[in-house]
């Protein structure tokens, strides 16, 4: 978005949120303290100051002041829990240390708890309403940039034809530019000119933005192209020329540097981050011992008991599967089969024979995972995450799909994204599996921690739906 709209944007999401801030405060102390009288004192109007103070403080350090065109939906849902984080564990503290100077100066906590909490809904709705709604009048082309794009070769075409699709960005490409037009003739009337034709081009038309879309074995008219833009201002964005060995429904490239070089690196992982590692495994150390200690411990032995009353054999089915970096694990699940040698190689289908009664159903509840929660304890899986296969078919597959392995970048989960999209049991073609495998890499690319409570919400959902392909 152009500079005067940007500040436009953060101003309106500024002002929105200190207004909720302001209803969400006034609503507390009306919840907690039971009057709004307690405005009159001191101690509670400095604490709204504050309040105002560590919300400005907190959108820096969140970065939720960073919107552009390009910024997508789960970056400002990260961006709002971030906000949020950094502005409980500020205003807490400033009743901490108040109260440590000052033994008379008492604030009630619930007020703040209230504050936050009715703060956060009502931010997120309007944070994300008002994202819906730029993205919708731009779509209708109001709010535009003009743009160009220089170099008509496939990584310019494709380009174009992404912005095409995606109008939310705002973005109209107004042609190409190209010193060797002959070469595409396909385009041939969408190429106004060569690059000496661009320079005056975007003066003229008063273009926003330069698509750079050369290869970069034209070091030289590079160069050119971004003297001309700075000394013009008009921003210049490099696409990369490498379209031909990359696969765009694999690849999200991202950019870091070494001292003062650009690396780029094939694939965004927010969980090669430190502190999401240990965020992801908080949740499933907390999720596990939350579920065991309301369901587990009483679960486990009832279908125990079941399974043994159904048919002979042992309660637990353990199988080795591929984990994280290929390495494998025992999984643990509650035995759904009658005693066979076929269980290590051959997956379960419809209306399979070696299925017992009582496994039809687990199977069909998704109940038969629940074990697993014994690995997520000890370490080996995730509560989210791609599921593990049979080493047999982690071999089989590997060689015949495309980036299979990538999904084992991250621990197997007892749920996943490509689950929840159906992308589960059994598979009877490659075709299937690749399906699958692209989920898994959609999620490892795109991790947050509210994806995974969406996950689990979706996991709930379809267990009392039921599932066509549970069986």
């Amino acid at each position: 978005m152009s500079r005067r709209f940007t500040n436009v944007y953060i101003f309106l999401h500024s002002v929105g949120d200190l207004f909720i801030l302001l209803v969400s405060y006034l609503c507390a102390l009306y919840f907690s303290l039971g009057s709004l009288y307690y405005l009159l004192d001191t101690k509670y109007q400095q604490l709204f100051v504050y309040l105002n103070l560590i919300y400005l403080l907190s959108g820096k350090l969140s970065g939720t002041f960073n919107m552009y065109r390009n910024t997508q939906i789960t970056t400002i849902a990260t961006m709002l829990v971030k906000l949020f984080f950094f502005q409980v564990i500020l205003s807490f503290s400033y009743i901490v240390v108040f109260k440590d100077f000052n033994e008379t100066f008492k604030i009630s906590r619930e007020a703040l708890l209230y504050t936050y909490s009715i703060s956060f809904v009502l931010t997120t709705i309007w944070r994300f309403s008002f994202f819906k709604l730029v993205r919708y009048f731009r779509a209708k082309g109001y709010n535009t940039k003009k743009a160009i794009i220089i170099g008509a070769g496939p990584a310019g075409q494709e380009f174009k034809r992404m912005l095409e699709g995606r109008m939310e960005f705002g973005i109209s490409v107004l042609g190409f530019f190209d010193d060797e037009p002959e070469r595409f003739p396909q385009i041939q009337h969408l190429i106004k000119g060569n690059l000496k034709e661009a320079k005056l081009f975007a003066r003229e038309n008063q273009i926003d933005e330069i698509f750079c879309a050369l290869p970069y074995k034209q070091e030289e008219k590079i160069i050119d192209l971004i003297t001309f833009s700075e000394k013009y201002l008009i921003r210049l964005k490099i696409v990369p020329n490498f379209t031909h060995f990359l696969t765009t429904q694999f690849h999200k490239l991202e950019i870091d540097y070494f001292d003062t070089y650009p690396v780029m690196m094939l694939r965004q992982e927010p969980l090669e981050i430190f502190i999401n590692r240990v965020a992801k495994r908080g949740f499933d150390f907390v999720f596990t011992i939350a579920v065991s200690l309301t369901i587990l411990w009483w679960l486990i032995p009832l279908i125990a008991i079941l399974i043994k009353i159904n048919s002979k054999g042992p309660v637990f089915f353990v199988q080795e599967r591929t984990g994280i970096k290929n390495k494998s694990f025992k999984v643990y699940k509650f035995r759904t089969m009658f005693v066979n040698g076929d269980s290590d190689s051959i997956q379960a289908t419809k209306g399979d024979s070696r299925i017992t009664p009582i496994g039809a159903f687990l199977r069909k509840s998704n109940l038969d995972e629940i074990p697993q929660f014994i690995n997520v304890f000890l370490g080996h899986m995730s509560i989210i995450g791609p599921r593990p296969h049979m080493l047999k078919h982690t071999e089989e597959y590997s060689k015949i799909i495309d980036k299979f392995m990538v999904r084992h970048f991250i621990k197997p989960g007892i749920t996943g994204w490509a689950q929840v999209n159906g992308f589960r049991g059994e598979t009877r073609n490659p075709e299937e599996m690749e399906e699958r495998v692209k989920a898994d890499i959609w999620y490892i690319e795109n991790w947050s921690f509210l994806l995974d409570i969406r996950i689990v919400f979706m996991t709930i959902f379809n267990m009392i739906r039921g599932e066509e392909k549970a069986y």
